[in-house]
């Protein structure tokens, strides 16, 4: 019987092996997830035995893994901020970078503010600032009913009731309604862009949740041209999106009379552009 510190080195071996960028690090996580063990326990019960128990589901896991399968998809869970988060592939999996953009959220929002996040997803920006700052009104919306199945599981998981979930195609379901902050992170990548995503993104997540028309930019403009009617007068709206987008985004938001500002990522690339009304 292998103990947990063999199979860790086994199954770090064999993420390297199959090209996955953290191997350890992964391993750790999915041996962790199997026996229901915090990082500190793993390391502390190394020289224990592995639980019969758990030998199919890590043999099952592991094999799904190795095929590239995303392991937030496996174990069902994401991390975001404060928050553990269920995704399925009919959501993207929240990244680390934006927990940037609910840093600005929680920055600029006004005391008793009112969010839109629009392309909510499973629900991780408007949770997050919900659950950090539960003096705002928040509003999740996205076009897919399967993606609001799932936000809807995970307001239910922290009860957060008083995050609203709506179906909208961006702010269709808008009329008349205007709000402090509009957050989108929007599909981005452009169909050229699409074959050469690592086979976790290009096989697994929602392909309607990750490429948008028009180099990427076509719903990122769509939404942009209806902010007049929706913000209030002091209101901002920011965009998550790709590096080689924030320039023409800001040149965009300019020539419709808003200010544009581009601000970085953890890694310094210009990951978000924020929208405010010229005065």
């Amino acid at each position: 019987m292998a103990s947990i510190g063999g199979r860790l080195r086994e199954l770090s071996e064999a993420f390297s092996t199959s090209g996955i960028e953290a191997p350890e690090a992964e391993a750790r996580w999915l041996l962790a997830e199997v026996l229901n063990l915090s990082g500190t326990e793993l390391t502390l019960r190394a020289a224990s035995e592995l639980p019969p128990d758990a030998e199919n589901r890590l043999r099952s896991w592991s094999e799904r893994r190795c095929r590239r399968e995303p392991l937030q998809y496996i174990i069902g869970i994401a991390p975001f901020r404060q928050l553990d988060l269920e995704v399925t592939p009919a959501v993207l999996i929240p990244r680390p970078e934006t927990e940037l953009l609910v840093d600005w959220i929680l920055r600029r929002a006004p005391e008793n503010g009112t969010l839109l996040d629009v392309g909510t997803g499973s629900g991780a920006i408007a949770l997050a600032a919900a659950e950090e700052r539960p003096d705002l009104r928040v509003t999740g919306a996205d076009l897919s009913l399967a993606a609001l199945a799932i936000a809807e599981r995970n307001r239910n998981k922290y009860r957060l009731d008083r995050v609203e979930l709506r179906h909208s195609d961006l702010l269709s379901a808008f009329v008349g309604e205007r709000f402090d902050l509009i957050a989108a992170n929007l599909p981005y990548v452009t169909e050229a862009e699409y074959p050469t995503l690592p086979p976790e993104v290009r096989d697994y997540e929602p392909f309607e949740a990750l490429v948008a028309a028009a180099d990427g930019l076509d719903l990122i403009f769509k939404l942009s041209d209806q902010l007049r009617n929706h913000l209030n007068p002091d209101g901002a709206a920011i965009f998550e999106l790709s590096p080689a987008q924030a320039v023409p985004v800001a040149r965009h938001l300019e020539k419709i009379g808003f200010t544009g500002a581009i601000h970085r990522d953890y890694t310094g690339r210009d990951r978000f552009v924020t929208a405010e009304l010229k005065s």
